[in-house]
């Protein structure tokens, strides 16, 4: 029976990983904690056959977490998978110097990450020591022609099938990525994709026109980010937007009063996860004599 830790701050998120993961396997045991410290104090002393955590978390980041989690003795060879929302590679790059062995994007591919999983738990349940040799089994093997599996093979099929899983999700990633950041510029519209906690996890270049964000800025919380625009109501319309699953419409004017913008929020939803974030878009209307006169519910 394999055993499964999940490590996420958001509720939503532990449900909807806790359900996947108990699909797993019949009988797989499946233990899910919002804090990371009450995470490693039971990981301490029930060794799971699998880590699940998320990247990006108040507490502790998902780096951190499996960094102390491969100082524990019996977990140094245990599968760890970081689910992130975001593609940047810097991301990737500290989790795997801290230990992680895969990835998963958020909001999750329900079958991509049971094929992972499972293959995690495989390679895992490989590397573990092999049951005492039933010599009886053994010998009726040889008789009937059927050569015992060697484990050392099976680890190597293994990490030959995550290697090409890992090349062929980078490729589908930076494709992903690529045709993203094409439509995001192509409007020449400001706009900005956050999570479910206004973190940020796409923007265009436009952006730049109403606030001071930079390439470095991908996870930060928006409403810590200096906005060129009168606006100090970001975190009440965004929590309006996740509430109620309806768009959010404002007409906002630059600091310097010479740009006008209307703003629109517009929720993203999952059947399953429920409120994932908002695309956020900045129309330039200064050239509307009357923005109100052109789109009513502005008034």
């Amino acid at each position: 029976m394999s055993s499964v830790v999940i490590v996420d701050d958001q509720g939503v998120n532990r449900k909807v990983l806790s359900s996947l993961a108990s699909t797993l396997e019949p009988d797989v045991q499946v233990k899910a904690f919002g804090d990371p410290w009450q995470a490693l104090s039971y990981i301490r002393e029930h060794t799971p056959d699998l880590l699940i955590t998320d990247y990006q978390m108040p507490a502790m980041n998902g780096a951190e977490l499996i960094r102390r989690f491969r100082r524990v003795p019996d977990c140094r060879d245990v599968p760890a998978m970081v689910v992130t929302a975001y593609e940047d590679m810097a991301y990737r790059a500290t989790a795997l110097d801290a230990g992680a062995n895969d990835f998963i994007l958020s909001p999750l591919d329900h079958q991509e990450f049971r094929l992972q999983s499972r293959r995690l738990l495989a390679l895992r349940h490989a590397e573990m020591p092999a049951p005492p040799v039933d010599e009886a089994a053994r010998e009726e093997a040889r008789e009937s022609g059927k050569a015992p599996v060697d484990q050392i093979d099976l680890f190597n099929r293994l990490v030959e099938n995550l290697s090409a899983n890992l090349v062929d999700k980078i490729h589908r990633l930076k494709r992903i990525g690529a045709e993203l950041q094409t439509l995001l510029e192509a409007s020449g519209t400001p706009a900005i994709f956050v999570d479910e906690s206004l973190r940020i996890r796409h923007f265009n270049r436009h952006v730049s026109r109403v606030y001071a964000v930079g390439e470095g800025d991908a996870g930060r919380c928006l409403d810590e980010i200096e906005c060129h625009l009168v606006y100090d109501d970001l975190a009440r319309d965004f929590r309006q937007a996740a509430q109620t699953g309806e768009g959010v419409e404002r007409y906002l004017v630059s600091r310097s009063e010479a740009s006008h913008f209307l703003l629109r929020i517009v929720p993203t939803r999952h059947a399953a996860a429920g409120f994932l974030g908002a695309l956020i878009t900045f129309t330039d209307v200064s050239a509307w004599a009357d923005p109100r006169d052109r789109h009513p519910a502005l008034h």
